[in-house]
């Protein structure tokens, strides 16, 4: 049996806003992961995860940072 705990998180409207930006930005992130990876599958080339971690990397790091890499490992798992 697994255990679940639920949180809620009270935040203030600043707050609320940059979170919600920081989440939009990180699908965004994610969503481009996938689909280069996605293409070079297409295209019947190896996938090459570093290279397409570095790409998405230099796009997204002045707002992201080091939480690229955890988009791009996470989207290497699935």
């Amino acid at each position: 049996m697994k255990r679940t705990n639920v949180v809620k998180l009270v935040v203030s409207k600043d707050a609320h806003e940059k979170l919600k930006e920081l989440g939009v930005i990180t699908a965004k992130c994610w969503n481009e992961v996938n689909w280069l990876r996605t293409q070079q599958f297409k295209n019947e080339e190896m996938v090459d995860f570093a290279k397409t971690e570095k790409e998405v990397y230099a796009k997204y790091k002045d707002v992201l940072k080091v939480s690229i890499q955890q988009v791009a490992r996470k989207n290497a798992e699935a």
